[in-house]
């Protein structure tokens, strides 16, 4: 016994078969929250540089970061991960 299925047919189910969305593990945060990209452009508009751990805390809505600043020291800086405000400053 054969099966005949018309190629349209096939074409027509693969097209409305339901598709799955994967998640990206890379990108984590919340939709409202700062990108990491757009935290680092704002320290480095504050004169921080070499910029060296970044670590996303969403448990505790922080970005932190090693970095070193304007006169080259090297910091760990704390920022809010909705506002991109200071929260702390470590000096190493």
């Amino acid at each position: 016994m054969k099966l005949f299925v018309p190629s349209g047919f096939l074409i027509l189910t693969l097209a409305l078969a339901p598709t799955v969305s994967l998640a990206d593990p890379v990108n984590t945060a919340p939709n409202n929250a700062l990108t990491v990209q757009k935290a680092l452009r704002m320290l480095q508009d504050q004169g921080y540089y070499d910029f060296k751990k970044i670590k996303l805390e969403q448990d505790e809505d922080e970005i932190e970061v090693e970095a070193r600043n304007k006169v080259g020291h090297k910091v760990e800086i704390e920022l809010d991960l909705y506002t991109g405000q200071i929260l702390t400053i470590e000096h190493d």
